[in-house]
């Protein structure tokens, strides 16, 4: 009995000393380990967010370009330019201040009436030439009291103007909304000027 004792202690392997094994470089080799092996997944998913995030970008900025630019198609070609100065004629609406109608006259660069501006809207010269348009994009004016940017596009005319694609409303000083609610059936006047461009196409 205590020979077999005696044996079984002589042919047991005797422990390894615990003098070179590391367990933090051990800890470290399992984490680089892992790391390789989710690297590719992680880089995979970085791109899809980063592409979402660029093509959500790239929409807003198609929306917001398409919306507020009020430029002119290419090749268009200006064939007059005036100035109006009158009134952005308001009426109430539910209790809201609403546009009825522009109401001003058509100046040149000399200052001289060449014409109105009225609703429509419509512009007409002293010539008996028209033209009619319909907004098509707007642009917040820099002067935050003055009535907005905008490019009409013609629906219809004659004479001088009948050869009119578009038309630019730019250089807005007031014009505005009253602030505040109204009574019903009232009508308040609202000065401004504006410059008006309008184009021809362009061959």
């Amino acid at each position: 009995m205590f020979l077999d004792v005696s044996l079984d202690i002589l042919l047991t392997p005797a422990p390894q000393p615990l003098g070179n094994i590391d367990p933090s470089r051990d800890i470290e080799r399992d984490r680089k380990t892992s790391d390789k092996a989710l690297s590719p997944y992680v880089k995979r998913l970085g791109m899809t967010a980063l592409v979402i995030v660029v093509a959500c970008m790239a929409q807003a900025s198609i929306g917001q370009t398409a919306k507020e630019s009020i430029d002119v198609p290419p090749h268009s070609r200006l064939l007059l330019q005036a100035v109006g100065s009158g009134d952005q004629v308001y009426g109430c609406v539910n209790g809201h201040w609403t546009l009825k109608t522009p109401d001003a006259k058509l100046l040149n660069q000399e200052g001289a009436v060449i014409g109105r501006h009225f609703a429509g809207p419509t512009w007409q010269l002293n010539d008996g030439s028209w033209v009619k348009g319909k907004a098509v994009a707007q642009q917040v004016a820099p002067d935050a009291t003055a009535v907005p940017w905008l490019l009409l596009e013609s629906v219809g005319g004659a004479g001088r103007l009948g050869t009119v694609r578009f038309i630019q409303r730019t250089g807005t000083q007031g014009g505005n909304a009253p602030d505040g609610s109204c009574s019903q059936s009232a009508v308040r006047r609202v000065p401004y000027t504006a410059t008006y461009s309008f184009f021809e196409a362009g061959q």
